[in-house]
């Protein structure tokens, strides 16, 4: 039995939609605690209510949204808790996928791990302590777990990782944004991560990992104490976030 003309289109645009709202969640675009409703996301996307439902129930089932029932739908709010908990969970788990990943990396995926280090240094070297640096920094590293994520062949690990890319992605560009980030030292120890990561020492890329981990947590929690709304139930932007 095949799907349909029109079942395939109906797929394709849940998923183009799916995309579309994720990315606009976890890049700010849709603040946490907004407010959201199908027709208004279908007028503001172009896509009909039909893809526009199905996207909003794959993003409930991530977590990144939470239905309100008779009301709609809402972008996960945050809470300095939520915050905490998220970084002390992925302490627990991104060191592991680093010990495990860096083991079962294929050529190509050692290649590509490399090429993110390499990035990270020359953007260490040429801006150095930048917003701009920062936030490009955070998405290299997100990357780099992702292929460890892949590497480790665990359909758990890799779906997981995958979901709490988007929940810490979210958390700083929030953080970023405010222009409240304390900077300080570089968040990823360059050091001799190449050479451990060649002779696939798991041991050595799992600390690697875990001191990024704990320099992140600890920045976004300084940062987040400073936020003017730190005495609300939630974490709100402090201006809106420029599309990027």
């Amino acid at each position: 039995m095949t799907l349909s003309d029109r079942e395939l289109d109906t797929g394709s645009l849940g998923e183009a939609a799916y995309l579309r709202i994720r990315a606009d969640i976890v890049r700010c675009r849709l603040a946490p605690g907004e407010r959201l409703t199908e027709r208004r996301l279908a007028t503001d996307t172009g896509f009909g209510v039909s893809p526009i439902r199905d996207a909003l129930t794959r993003l409930d089932h991530e977590g990144l949204v939470r239905t309100l029932p008779r009301k709609g739908y809402q972008v996960k709010p945050l809470t300095i808790k939520a915050v905490d908990d998220l970084f002390d969970f992925w302490a627990v788990l991104g060191p592991e996928v680093a010990r495990r990943g860096v083991v079962g990396a294929t050529e190509e995926q050692l290649d590509r791990i490399i090429a993110c280090g390499a990035e990270i240094a020359s953007l260490t070297k040429e801006q150095g302590r930048t917003r701009e640096a920062t936030q490009r920094t955070v998405e290299i590293i997100d990357q780099m777990f992702t292929i460890l994520a892949e590497a480790t062949r665990n359909d758990y690990m890799i779906s997981t990782c995958a979901r709490l890319s988007g929940e810490l992605t979210r958390v700083w560009i929030l953080v970023i944004d405010s222009e409240l980030l304390d900077y300080g030292e570089p968040l990823v120890p360059l050091g001799r991560w190449k050479d451990n990561f060649l002779l696939r020492d798991g041991d050595k890329f799992a600390e690697f990992a875990r001191y990024y981990i704990e320099q992140s947590h600890n920045r976004v929690l300084r940062t987040l104490a400073r936020w003017p709304s730190v005495v609300a139930t939630e974490v709100v932007p402090l201006r809106k976030t420029t599309p990027q």
